[in-house]
């Protein structure tokens, strides 16, 4: 298949505070959709009815998924404009996408990647280790050649870039509003332990929350229909004002990821934290959300980030509607409200999850009701025995139905080819044999599974379809039950007449994660 990366937070630190997320009563289950990437960082879709995914790659690529092949070749091979990565880790690369509302006839999709700085090279800008920090973050539009799957790389059109005087912090997310406009983040310019500030809240040259002439810490918002290259919105707050036009919100220290609720517009962003708080917050237009002076809804210190202070000048701050410390995870990452039809219990709810607790394959999956002011965060069971997700977890995305997929991967840093992207679903107890999920094992599950092993097509349940229990998904499952149904040969294992989970674990169908969906109740 294809190639994965990462994105953090700041250095672990002391002192928190509130209590552990619980778990939830939502049961999950996560269906292989491919793998073999480097660092999946974000999956999406072109809104052209084709069905098609996007697999936005740190590593400098966009991949195809077709009927739950990867394409041979990328969409977009960006690897040689971005900055050499730093396989351990790293947080620049290509950061995200977005598609023109009207590509299906335009062809217009957006990009954000960072890439060498062109300026003095004796310039101080590097981290503990050696790694080089100065790049520039891009964004740029390109467009789909005469192959749909295949973007023109020489069509590029860049739109804005910026200067960013560190390797991480570089937010990197893309989305079209409701409203037709670009949204796009941008981290502080720091590195990991803000506490180097210099002048609180204003920073210094590491941070730059608070200051609204920057571009850096902030939500920015422009018009790609009218202008050169772009136009400015009339209603961004600080249109004939002091204040840089693009701005949209402001206060962030890494706002990795945000999304818009397909169902009301709604904006919700996660920020990264430093060392005790990350957050979730609800994006108005001209909303503060406190960084440098808060970290989450408490008190910042940047000379004693390890404690919040009693108090501080946060006057017109915008709190977060949900917030965790740093006994629940390391790094916050963004997902969206879920929408799709799969999982009725899920709609409405928000679902994200957090990069590692302890900077191992730990990630974590969340989900938060969106109603009330300060939502409640509970974490997802996973699977019947609510195993870890033992990956770290890289970014989400939808399918044109809705559905959420996860990005995972085994590395922590943009190197190796352990990225995969799974689908979210319910888990539920199933039948074996019962492919078509209507209660009942007969020959149209038959059927089913042999156009899901010729033709293709996302199967409902994956542990349904390995009818003979073996872990692989072959012709050997469809005649295993015709010959159980018809030749009285042996009944599939356990379960095979009624509802029932799943004794066994198929490595090759998804190991523990069991059943994706199922009709039973």
């Amino acid at each position: 298949m294809r190639r994965l990366g990462f994105l953090c937070c700041g250095l672990l630190v002391g002192g928190t505070l509130a209590a552990q997320i619980p778990t939830g009563d939502l049961t999950i289950a996560l269906t292989p959709v491919a793998g073999g990437f480097t660092s999946p960082l974000l999956v999406t879709h072109a809104g052209d009815g084709s069905g098609r995914l996007f697999v936005v790659d740190q590593a400098g690529q966009i991949w195809v998924i077709v009927d739950g092949e990867v394409l041979p070749d990328p969409f977009l091979d960006l690897s040689s404009a971005i900055v050499p990565l730093n396989g351990p880790f790293d947080e620049r690369g290509l950061l995200g996408m977005a598609f023109h509302p009207d590509y299906a006839n335009n062809g217009r999709f957006f990009v954000r990647y960072s890439r060498p700085r062109v300026g003095d090279p004796s310039e101080p800008c590097s981290q503990p280790g050696g790694i080089s920090g100065c790049h520039e973050e891009v964004l740029s539009q390109f467009l789909v050649s005469a192959d749909p799957n295949v973007a023109d790389p020489l069509s590029e059109v860049e739109l804005f870039a910026v200067d960013e005087p560190q390797f991480n912090h570089n937010a990197g997310d893309v989305h079209f509003g409701p409203d037709g406009y670009l949204y796009f983040s941008l981290g502080d310019g720091g590195g990991g332990n803000d506490g180097l500030a210099d002048t609180p809240p204003s920073h210094g040259p590491i941070g730059n929350g608070q200051n609204i002439e920057t571009a850096l810490g902030s939500l920015l918002r422009i018009d790609v229909d009218s202008g050169t290259p772009y136009a400015i919105p009339p209603d961004n707050p600080f249109v004939g004002a002091v204040g840089l036009d693009e701005i949209y919100a402001y206060g962030f220290r890494n706002p990795y990821r945000f999304s818009f609720d397909a169902a009301d517009g709604t904006l919700y962003l996660a920020d990264v934290g430093q060392g005790l708080f990350e957050e979730i917050d609800v994006v108005v237009n001209g909303g503060n959300f406190g960084w440098v002076i808060r970290e989450g809804a408490h008190c910042f210190d940047p000379f004693d980030p390890t404690v919040s202070p009693p108090t501080c000048p946060d006057a017109g701050l915008i709190d977060p509607i949900a917030e965790y410390d740093h006994s629940d995870g390391l790094a916050v990452i963004g997902g969206s409200v879920y929408r799709g039809s799969r999982f009725p219990e899920l709609v409405g709810k928000y679902v994200f999850g957090d990069f590692s607790v302890d900077f191992g394959p730990s990630g974590r999956l969340f989900y938060l009701d969106t109603a009330g002011v300060q939502s409640d965060i509970f974490e997802f069971r996973l699977g019947s025995t609510d195993s870890p997700l033992g990956f770290f977890l890289k970014g989400f995305g939808t399918d044109e139905d809705g559905e959420i997929y996860v990005c995972i991967a085994s590395n922590l840093g943009p190197t190796g080819t352990t990225g995969q992207v799974v689908r979210l679903g319910a888990a539920r107890d199933f039948i074996r044999g019962d492919t078509n999920g209507d209660g009942v094992r007969d020959i149209a599950d038959v059927i089913v599974n042999l156009q899901f092993l010729f033709v293709g097509g996302a199967p409902i349940c994956l542990d349904a379809h390995d009818v003979d229990d073996d872990g692989a998904l072959d012709l050997a499952d469809p005649i295993y039950d015709l010959n159980a149904q018809f030749q009285s040969g042996p009944p599939p294992p356990a379960p095979s007449g009624a509802c029932g989970p799943d004794p066994t674990s198929e490595p090759v169908v998804g190991g523990d994660f069991g059943c994706e969906q199922s009709s039973c109740p």
